[in-house]
């Protein structure tokens, strides 16, 4: 039977609104098939990671953040330790500073200081602390100043990772605190933070608040070994006076330091300086990178 044009158009709309129906009906078992899906999956299942994305690590785009970071902390720095600077300057302040620590003839140093009443801070390393213990508590005990100076003295270790710095410092600062219950933030890094202290490190270091403490007078002690280096720290102690910055003087508890101290030591009495400690809340002294600063490998 041949339809007329109307029963040929209500086919067609008839045809489909069967196709719109089967249509729906498959999207709606698509939808409840991943509603069942969601709600079957724990969240243990679900991939997501929490993982640096891959590439930025070291990406010039990190390092640029780091850079921009490091640049805002330095300008603070030295805003800080120019006020400090002032206010050390009106009182002839010194600071003195020992690394390496403690050593057998940690108590003959400590001694030859209070003979004259003078104050010192000692960057200090986690084996020692434990060795001399006994003189760690009598430092702490007489107000002597406490820092730390990591567990190898290797620079092919303490440098050998980003975090290498850091992970000795937290396990020197850990000996530390056991030992006195003094919670010390100070560091000093073996051989100085230039030029192998990169960025990386310096960034992983301020995560957990540590202050990188170097020098500006260094005493030579290490190298003359003998009262050659006492005639070399008092040049530079008045010269940093007469220029009006604050002395940070590196030197050593070794046995050949200790014999040429009171010699340095009559000097500073001697020009009316005086002694103090470092503390957790001073702005450092730091050498900066200013491009020199540098991978050991």
């Amino acid at each position: 039977m041949r339809l007329n044009n109307k029963g040929k158009v209500l086919s067609a709309v008839l045809s489909v609104l069967v196709l719109v129906l089967i249509a729906g009906t498959f999207i709606e078992n698509k939808s409840e098939q991943t509603k069942a899906l969601i709600h079957t999956t724990s969240l243990e299942t679900l991939p997501v990671s929490f993982e640096p994305i891959n590439g930025f690590e070291g990406s010039a785009l990190r390092n640029s953040i780091l850079l921009a970071e490091r640049e805002e902390k330095e300008t603070a720095r030295k805003e800080a330790v120019a006020k400090q600077n002032e206010i050390d300057q009106q009182e002839k302040v010194i600071y003195l500073t020992f690394d390496d620590g403690p050593s057998a003839v940690a108590d003959q140093l400590l001694d030859i200081l209070d003979t004259y009443q003078m104050k010192a801070t000692f960057f200090m390393m986690g084996p020692n602390i434990k060795e001399h213990s006994k003189a760690v508590l009598r430092m702490k005990n007489e107000g002597f100043g406490l820092g730390l100076h990591g567990i190898t003295h290797d620079a092919g270790e303490i440098y050998s990772s980003a975090s290498a710095p850091a992970d000795e410092m937290i396990e020197d600062r850990d000996i530390l605190e056991e030992v006195t219950g003094i919670h010390s933030n100070l560091i000093r890094l073996p051989y100085g933070s230039v030029p192998y202290l990169t960025e990386d490190m310096r960034y992983v270091l301020d995560q957990n608040d540590f202050k990188v403490w170097d020098w500006n007078v260094d005493s030579r002690d290490w190298e003359l070994k003998d009262r050659r280096y006492v005639e070399h720290t008092k040049q530079a102690i008045d010269q940093y006076m007469i220029a009006g910055i604050t002395p940070v003087v590196l030197l050593h508890d070794k046995p050949h330091t200790i014999k040429y101290l009171p010699e340095l030591l009559s000097y500073i009495k001697k020009q009316g300086y005086k002694t103090k400690v470092l503390t957790n809340e001073q702005p450092p002294v730091t050498f900066p990178c200013n491009g020199r600063c540098h991978s050991i490998s």
